[in-house]
């Protein structure tokens, strides 16, 4: 509704008056705009969108100490008020950002999407870093081995980043994470140390760094600190950590040496522990396959 005000006055304190009135109405009206408003407007837009797109931006990380840039997907209708699932896509040790877009990865997005096979969602796709020897000696100072400073970027930084700017599922129920190779592996960490965050992880080709996970070598991996000595039932650790929360899928080539060893046992440990689990055993070696995107995809948001 348009309102249209005719004054004719000269008194010059008046006018200043009226104006400084009129800013105050103007600054409280939109300040009073809440939640969904305030984020279209943050990033850009006022409409839903007629096709996805695929925009560039970077976040300043203090956990990094420095800008980490990042990719975004979002998918055609965007901001029609709805809140979306998120699935962070996290790339392998030679690559960057750009990788999983520049693969095709949002093309089958959008044609899953249109064909009705999968919930709309967004994907994040950040610069991935693995811990340099330099902070794996500064972290081994105390005796204790925390988590990577790129683990705590994704759960402390990047996360409440996303879900302050954009339309978001704000729970582990419509947060996703997965990777490949390096990615993999980070993915694999992120989301069992983090199941109050992710309720699904992916791992393919992953460079897992060790080739059994029976009995408790899952969780000395990820929890080096504990003394598992101490612990009489291991099933109800994995329970107080979250684990049965998670749907975790793997694939690995066969002629991926050694990791392929590694995926296989991880699966079967998974398995043991009553974990939702699915492991793909493919044709090849180490490399990204694309022809299973639809199968990645389909994981994360495949309707019910």
């Amino acid at each position: 509704m348009w309102m249209k005000c005719n004054i004719k006055n000269n008194n010059k304190a008046f006018n200043s008056v009226a104006l400084i009135i009129f800013i105050i109405f103007i600054s409280l009206f939109f300040n009073g705009c809440t939640g969904k408003n305030q984020d279209l407007r943050s990033v850009g837009f006022n409409k839903p969108l007629k096709e996805s797109q695929v925009i560039q931006f970077s976040t300043d990380s203090k956990l990094m100490g420095k800008k980490m840039p990042c990719l975004i997907y979002l998918p055609k209708g965007y901001a029609s008020g709805v809140d979306y699932p998120v699935w962070y896509g996290l790339h392998g040790y030679s690559s960057d950002e750009t990788m999983w877009p520049n693969s095709g990865i949002t093309k089958t997005a959008d044609e899953l999407i249109d064909s009705g096979q999968i919930t709309p969602m967004i994907m994040v796709f950040p610069d991935t870093q693995e811990a340099t020897y330099k902070e794996i000696n500064k972290d081994l100072e105390d005796g204790k081995v925390d988590e990577t400073h790129f683990d705590q970027y994704v759960s402390k930084e990047l996360i409440p980043y996303i879900d302050e700017h954009y339309y978001t599922i704000k729970s582990a129920k419509g947060r996703y994470i997965g990777g490949i190779s390096m990615g993999g592996l980070i993915s694999l960490r992120i989301a069992f140390h983090h199941t109050d965050q992710f309720s699904k992880v992916g791992a393919y080709c992953s460079a897992v760094l060790s080739s059994d996970y029976s009995d408790k070598q899952l969780e000395e991996w990820l929890y080096p600190n504990e003394d598992f000595t101490q612990i009489q039932d291991i099933n109800e650790f994995d329970k107080e950590k979250g684990f049965d929360k998670l749907s975790v899928q793997l694939d690995g080539g066969k002629t991926d040496i050694p990791f392929v060893y590694g995926e296989q046992s991880l699966y079967e440990a998974l398995q043991k522990k009553g974990i939702k689990s699915e492991f793909k055993l493919c044709e090849g070696g180490h490399f990204l396959r694309t022809d299973r995107f639809k199968d990645y995809l389909a994981f994360y948001a495949a309707k019910q």
